[in-house]
């Protein structure tokens, strides 16, 4: 039997306007796949239907590149059908045509309310009809993928289901989809020496709670403004949306996040990832998206108090900031896919330390 796969997003290179990072979720799929025995998945966006239809007409694929041909193959292997539609979902669940529910989950938030989107609402009906249908707790799993959900929630539905953290209780991505990726890299390695910062700067209308580190305005404006007196020669771009990129220092090279082919060209050109996020994902040792897609795309993950994962491109200070990216302005390609399998060889030890 298959599995059910809901999700805040689509899988392919779409235009909608909302947050997320699409572009590691066919390495967490493939994690569940081995770590859960799953063999095929049926894919559910909370998106609402209208613009989702008009996205996957357009079917916007994955580059032409070899790593767009890794996406495209695991695309391909792991789904059944793409674009399930509600009422089939509740269908199929009612008709135990699933085997196991995976749930991203879903919370009500200022934009989605502003965009009268309903997208936690599906995600609590999917749960109500598969309590309903008899589905016991092991099998409707809830992927709390950011450590967003409330009490309230654990409190309502925790005897009823499972609430699982990609990350802590299971690889963020599979072994094999990133060494895939990885082994792209090791045969050709070509970077251009530039930080992206990739995601929500502005976190006013996140809940209690969730705010980034109050150090990302700091680093972000210390990157813009750094210059090559300071031996820093690594520029700044900002991937986020509308409203981060208007109130960014002058300079400031911007992508609307949007905007997800060229979100991927981005990715694919550029060296550093800086990763300065919220404070509970040190704490709880909780890896977030941009580090998965940074290590997918050839990336250095250079991150503000996350020693758990990599000393060597963790950094405390903006001076400890300042020496990294020193020493990567100075290193040539070979020494920067040095540097980059630096990183991956401390995560894959990391991986065998917490998940054996």
């Amino acid at each position: 039997m298959k599995a059910l796969y809901a999700y805040f997003g689509l899988i392919d290179l779409h235009t909608i306007d909302s947050p997320g990072h699409s572009l590691y979720q066919l390495g967490l799929i493939d994690s569940i796949r081995v770590s859960y025995g799953v063999e095929k998945f049926d894919f559910y966006s909370y998106y609402p239907k209208e613009l989702q239809a008009d996205e996957i007409t357009k079917s916007i694929q994955f580059p032409d590149t070899a790593l767009g041909k890794v996406f495209a193959k695991y695309r391909t292997d792991l789904f059944d059908e793409y674009g399930v539609s509600f009422a089939a979902v509740l269908d199929r669940i009612h008709n135990k045509k699933y085997s196991q529910i995976y749930l991203k989950a879903r919370f009500r938030n200022i934009s989605t309310l502003t965009k009268k989107w309903k997208d936690a609402r599906d995600f609590e009906d999917i749960i109500e009809a598969a309590v309903a249908s008899g589905y016991t707790k092991e099998n409707i799993i809830i992927l709390d993928t950011d450590l967003s959900l409330p009490p309230s929630f654990y409190k309502k539905y925790g005897d009823v289901l499972t609430i699982s953290i990609p990350s802590i209780d299971f690889p963020g991505v599979s072994s094999r989809f990133l060494s895939e990726c990885v082994a792209l890299h090791k045969e050709n390695y070509t970077k251009e020496k530039v930080s992206i910062f990739y995601g929500n700067i502005d976190t006013s209308s996140y809940k209690s709670g969730n705010s980034k580190s109050e150090m990302l305005p700091a680093i972000l404006n210390w990157l813009a403004s750094a210059d090559t007196r300071n031996s820093n020669a690594i520029q700044l771009i900002v991937i986020g949306k509308s409203k981060d990129l208007e109130s960014l220092p002058s300079g400031v090279q911007v992508v609307h996040r949007n905007l997800r082919q060229a979100v991927w060209s981005t990715l694919e050109k550029y060296l550093v990832m800086i990763n300065v996020t919220k404070e509970k994902y040190d704490e709880r040792r909780f890896i977030p998206a941009r580090i998965y897609e940074a290590m997918i795309f050839g990336m250095i993950p250079v991150s503000y108090k996350f020693s758990f994962l990599s000393e060597t491109f963790s950094f405390n200070n903006i001076d400890d900031l300042r020496e990294i990216i020193i020493y990567l302005n100075e290193c040539d390609q070979d020494d920067l896919k040095k540097a980059y399998l630096t990183f991956i060889n401390s995560y894959t030890k990391y991986c065998e330390n917490t998940y054996g």
